[in-house]
């Protein structure tokens, strides 16, 4: 009996012996086998978002640059506009005729970028990432409609905030019917992205893995999942992201061409991973203060800003009650004032901005007054800014 109960108890200490000794090296097994970290750095991606599959062809419906600085914790981001003209036509086009080795081998010789992996992503997997990571607050400013039954598309949202998941926050990404098209569509890209991303960081290790493997059967992963799991790691405590606008301008026919005077900057940028301050990176709010407040005023200052390849962050041409003899541009920071002033000077070559730097009880009640006239119209304006321009 009492041999009986020394083994017992002997049996008991092996066992916990063993589950201590599991539980100590586990962290080092996992992080072993499942962790590698990258050789490179930046890691850069070229992340493709491809549509439906019609008539035997899919095209390359989201281009995105991804570079990864994983020991300074930054994330730089470019949009390739998937209507972008190159010598062989659409650079969409180009997947759908050379596959990803054909794209990658085309940005990898245009941009000089050696791209350490490629993730080919459809739209059933944001769907899942969106009900998995969602919902995603979206304020929709104006009504967004359009069909295609080809591709099982179907978009219906009227001005208001709405909490999307999957499908909502698919249909919000596609759409491209506005004034911008394309263009607005990547800023929309953006603003979920970054929340997206921002929802990630909170999910725990083996929810990461999780949604690997769900998400296997519409991603192609070239690259390693220890890798990404690696940089998701190191990216769950913190990070900053920057958004390099792509170098393209519109040209008399419409089309969206390469900017080649702005390339060689473009490529730096990217090389560096430092973004320049620039008339690229001002948040601008334009606001109407003229007689026209139709969207034939949104569609005209769409074409003046195309001039110079950039946007304002947010058009207001509906009637918030702004009725000014001058055309007026409020600064938040004198720093700026030489680099906006030119901007300016180059899209309304003929008109004379009065300037005013938003720092004594004047101009601060100014501010605050075109802030609460946009909310009482329910135009919300995403923080932060660097300017309001108000144009009669």
């Amino acid at each position: 009996m009492k041999l009986a109960r020394t083994l017992a108890i002997l049996t008991l200490a092996v066992t916990l012996s063993a589950l201590l000794f599991l539980t100590l090296i586990c962290g080092w097994l996992f992080e072993f086998f499942l962790y590698r970290e990258p050789e490179v750095n930046p890691y850069s991606l070229l992340v493709v978002g491809v549509d439906a599959m019609i008539e035997g062809t899919r095209r390359a419906d989201v281009i995105m640059i991804a570079l990864i600085d994983h020991e300074d914790r930054k994330i730089l981001v470019s949009n390739v506009p998937r209507d972008l003209l190159l010598q062989n036509g659409k650079i969409n086009a180009t997947y759908a005729r050379s596959g990803i080795s054909g794209l990658k081998q085309t940005l990898s010789k245009l941009l000089d970028i050696n791209f350490n992996g490629v993730v080919v992503v459809d739209y059933a997997a944001f769907k899942y990432l969106g009900d998995e990571l969602g919902p995603v607050e979206i304020y929709v400013k104006e009504p967004m409609k359009y069909v295609d039954s080809v591709q099982k598309l179907y978009i219906d949202f009227q001005p208001g905030v709405y909490l999307m998941r999957g499908d909502e926050l698919l249909a919000y990404i596609r759409y491209r019917k506005d004034a911008m098209g394309d263009l607005s569509r990547i800023e929309r890209q953006k603003e979920v992205l970054m929340k997206l991303m921002e929802s990630a960081r909170h999910v725990s290790l083996q929810k990461l893995l999780s949604l690997f493997k769900n998400l296997q059967k519409n991603v192609d992963l070239k690259v390693s999942t220890g890798e990404l799991v690696y940089l998701f790691a190191k990216l769950k405590r913190g990070f900053t992201v920057d958004f390099v606008p792509f170098p393209y301008v519109i040209n008399g026919r419409g089309d969206v061409v390469l900017d080649e005077k702005k390339l060689a900057a473009y490529k730096q940028t990217l090389k560096e991973m430092r973004v320049q301050p620039g008339k690229e990176a001002l948040r601008i709010v334009l606001i109407n203060a003229g007689p026209d407040k139709t969207r034939v005023f949104l569609e005209r200052q769409v074409g003046l800003w195309n001039r110079v390849s950039v946007q304002p962050s947010l058009i207001v041409w509906e009637d918030v009650g702004l009725s000014l003899r001058d055309d007026v541009v409020l600064l938040l920071d004198d720093a700026i004032r030489d680099i906006l002033e030119g901007l300016l000077k180059d899209v309304y070559p003929e008109k004379r901005f009065a300037f005013t730097v938003v720092d004594d009880p004047s101009s601060l009640r100014s501010y605050f007054e075109i802030i609460d006239r946009l909310s009482k119209n329910r135009i919300y304006v995403n923080f932060p800014i660097d300017a309001f321009v108000v144009v009669r």
